[in-house]
This record gives structure tokens, C-alpha cells and sequence, in this order.
């Protein structure tokens, strides 16, 4: 297979998909550090760190910051507690058994992680519709009818006569004859894209639309 990198950090800070896809990359790492968590084991995972807590707190003069620098890595390792303003409690949530859950099913969550691209793709149309540079293009249209599949059990949904306007990235064009195909290639063969393909779509709607700029508000 033609191999192709295109690293997320190429994206530009200023423009509106830098977040979504950092956080998307942040999802797909995270996903493989608990598989690796769950895989050794969660002592075993922080006895694996701990020489490097000592070095990195102590670049601090005072020893007492030093130590507080210290327990905030720790912090990070542990239990996370997440607020619930619902009824002013705290969440908690052991990323050892995460990390278990994972590792012991991992193929199963794998599958999931195109729920996460799917996710892009819909926060990156959502984040532009609006804007003037969205010129109703292939690309756009493109990205517009995978957002619509997503929102119609993840398959390209199409009604009054849709598709209108030419929906193509290279070599994928999105035509009538696509209707209740998945957005995303699934188990039995079927589907388009792949988890990587988000990246690869955002990146070149940025490449092709440089006035793209990130919002006041965004």
C-alpha cells in the first residue's frame, strides 16, 4: 500500500480545524497508551514512569514547588474525577480498569474509534457551514454529505433530489447510487472511509480554501 504521511501538526493553529483534529488524535492516542496500560498493568505502568517524575519535577529550584510539580504527575496517572454539575458531584473513574476493558477488548473498541472520526467530520462541517469561504465546492459538498450520512445511522442518506451540486475528493465522488452505503468501511467490506480519511479530507479543504480562519468566538 502507497504510504503517505501527512503529520497532524501540519495544520494550521489559526485556522478551524486545528482543535477538532488534535483532539480527535488525542482520542486515537489515548486509545492506544490504556491499551498499553491494560496490557501491563497498572503498577507495573506507573513503576514504568516513575524515574522520569524525579527529573522533570526537580528542573524546579524551589523543593517545595519541586514536589508539588511531582504530585500533580502523579495526579495525572491516577483516578480521574470529572464534576457533574447535575447534582454538584464528582465522577470518578479508575484508569486501570479502563485500561483493562481495553486491552482485553481491544478489537471491539478499535471498531468504535470511527465513531470518533465520524465526530470530526460533523464538528468540522458544524464549525464552517456558516462561514463565507464555504463555497458549496466538491470538497465541501463532500464533506457535507458524510456529516448528513453520519446524522442518518452513520449511511449516506439522500432526499429531494440530493445530491445536486458535485460532492468529490480525488477519487471518491458521492453520487445517488451511494444511498444507505456507510459513511465508514465496516466489517463485512462495505463503506468508503477509513479512520485516517478525516485527516486526510480536513487537511486538503485547508490546503484548497487558505482565507479559512478560525472564528472570534471559536
Amino acid at each position: 500500500m502507497k504510504s503517505r504521511t501527512i503529520p497532524g501538526t501540519s495544520f494550521d493553529r489559526t485556522k478551524p480545524f486545528y482543535p477538532l483534529v488534535t483532539t480527535y488524535l488525542i482520542q486515537l492516542f489515548g486509545f492506544r497508551e490504556m491499551a498499553v496500560r491494560g496490557l501491563i498493568g497498572g503498577p507495573a505502568y506507573r513503576a514504568a514512569i516513575e524515574p522520569a517524575l524525579t527529573p522533570v519535577a526537580e528542573m524546579n529550584a524551589d523543593v517545595g514547588q519541586a514536589e508539588r510539580d511531582r504530585k500533580k504527575i502523579e495526579n495525572l496517572l491516577g483516578v480521574l474525577t470529572l464534576r457533574c454539575e447535575f447534582d454538584h458531584t464528582m465522577i470518578s473513574i479508575d484508569p486501570d480498569f479502563i485500561a483493562e476493558e481495553v486491552a482485553a477488548r481491544t478489537r471491539l473498541y478499535g471498531r468504535f474509534m470511527r465513531e470518533s472520526a465520524a465526530t470530526l467530520l460533523v464538528l468540522a462541517y458544524e464549525t464552517c457551514k456558516d462561514e463565507a469561504y464555504q463555497d458549496r465546492g466538491p470538497l465541501w459538498e463532500f464533506l457535507r454529505h458524510s456529516r448528513n450520512g453520519i446524522a442518518h445511522g452513520g449511511c449516506f442518506h439522500f432526499k429531494r433530489g440530493e445530491p445536486v451540486r458535485s460532492a468529490q475528493w480525488g477519487r471518491f465522488e458521492i453520487a445517488a447510487d451511494l444511498h444507505q452505503t456507510p459513511v465508514f468501511k465496516r466489517s463485512d467490506g462495505s463503506g468508503m472511509l477509513s479512520i485516517g480519511d478525516p485527516i486526510r479530507l480536513l487537511w486538503d479543504i485547508e490546503q484548497a480554501y487558505p482565507a479559512m480562519r478560525r472564528s472570534p468566538s471559536g
